[in-house]
């Protein structure tokens, strides 16, 4: 009996742990994960200090934006993470690279007219939250930059063959359309009712749902 009692006490703590988890942890991490984003800063490294992040911690990635027609932008700090970026010389491309504790993850944005952009990235975390409307997002568990690179540049040319899209004729500074990215994203998860409860299947089902398939190009032109 008393072997019993203790699996039962067992098993009932970890109901209540995982309950907890699923119902109370995930939905504050998703409420400050927000609040973070109402009024983001980012810090431009020094010149010297970011001609280090180039050449030593991301000289691969250095060599092959060089190859693709893509120059230094800055590097930039935020909260943990530091990013570097580059805009590519003919288009409003930038390429971004994030060394956070978590690991180091790369993405690719496009910027269109009217306000619509595409975001191509290989991190789930990039998909937690419902996009705001005239923003594309996908992600893919691709490490290689160059494929990664080829996935967004058929969104591209699919969301200006299918959805008549135009590429920007402006090249904005990162900074600004960063900043601006975040306080749109901000703006629209809060305009969800109940959205850190909302967040439990953001994080769980959507995300992962969401994982290693391109933009769906129907409901883009649907929903948008």
């Amino acid at each position: 009996m008393p072997a019993n009692a203790n699996l039962i006490n067992v098993l009932l703590l970890l109901a209540v742990m995982f309950v907890g988890y699923l119902f109370v942890l995930i939905p504050i991490l998703i409420y400050y994960a927000i609040q973070h984003m109402r009024s983001p800063q980012l810090i431009l490294m020094p010149e010297e200090e970011a001609c280090d992040y180039y050449t030593g911690k991301c000289g691969s990635e250095s060599e092959w934006a060089r190859s693709r027609q893509f120059q230094e932008a800055g590097v930039y700090r935020w909260q943990q993470n530091f990013i570097l970026v580059w805009e590519h010389v003919e288009s409003a491309t930038f390429f971004q690279v994030t060394l956070s504790p978590y690991g180091r993850f790369h993405n690719f944005t496009t910027l269109f007219v009217d306000d619509y952009s595409l975001l191509t990235a290989n991190d789930r975390e990039s998909l937690i939250f419902p996009a705001p409307p005239r923003r594309f997002v996908q992600s893919f568990g691709i490490e290689q930059i160059e494929p990664l690179y080829e996935k967004h540049s058929s969104a591209v040319e699919d969301l200006i063959r299918i959805k008549h899209l135009e590429l920007s004729h402006e090249f904005p500074e990162f900074e600004e359309s960063y900043l601006a990215s975040m306080q749109r994203q901000h703006e629209h998860v809060r305009s969800v009712m109940f959205y850190p409860v909302r967040g439990i299947w953001w994080y769980h089902i959507d995300r992962r749902s969401r994982f290693n398939r391109p933009i769906d190009l129907q409901q883009a032109v649907l929903d948008n």
